[in-house]
């Protein structure tokens, strides 16, 4: 189970790198560009990707809903340093947590706040999607903006 574990780490780890190599081709002022109306900022939405490995770890722990909005508030990186930090410090969090798990431990299913119910290898499959959809929705905003990311999505 260890190996499906680190396989998805690897994709993990290239969806974090590009998106840290996005923030450096950024300048402060790029992060309050929103190119669809009604939509999040460039910045909102890379703080939410920047939190995504541990909320996502909360949730599928039984975090609660007031927990995750109490999570949210307290952490909401502003900056193109902050965010970077925090994709790396949450990757490595996510990580650790989940070199804990046996294989037994890899598939108990967890239910979050909304009722979603999956095993903890299904939840780091979610995880990793949802890291995806964030990076293609950032990819499609800053084109929009006339910004083309010089990036490698796919390694």
């Amino acid at each position: 189970m260890n190996q499906v574990i680190e396989s998805v780490f690897k994709h993990i780890d290239v969806a974090v790198t590009s998106l840290i190599d996005i923030c450096d081709q950024l300048s402060e002022q790029d992060l309050a560009l929103t190119p669809i109306e009604g939509k999040r900022s460039v910045g909102e939405l890379l703080s939410h990707l920047s939190l995504i490995c541990r909320a996502d770890v909360y949730i599928s722990e039984g975090a609660t809903e007031d927990e995750m909005t109490m999570f949210y508030e307290m952490n909401h990186p502003r900056t193109l340093s902050e965010i970077k930090q925090s994709l790396t410090d949450n990757r490595m969090y996510l990580y650790q947590r989940y070199r804990q798990f046996n294989t037994e431990e890899l598939l108990r299913v967890t239910e979050s706040y909304w009722g979603a119910s999956y095993s903890r290898l299904e939840w780091l499959l979610e995880m990793m999607g949802h890291i995806y959809h964030h990076r293609g929705q950032l990819y499609t905003m800053l084109t929009l903006e006339g910004i083309e990311p010089g990036v490698v999505l796919f390694a």
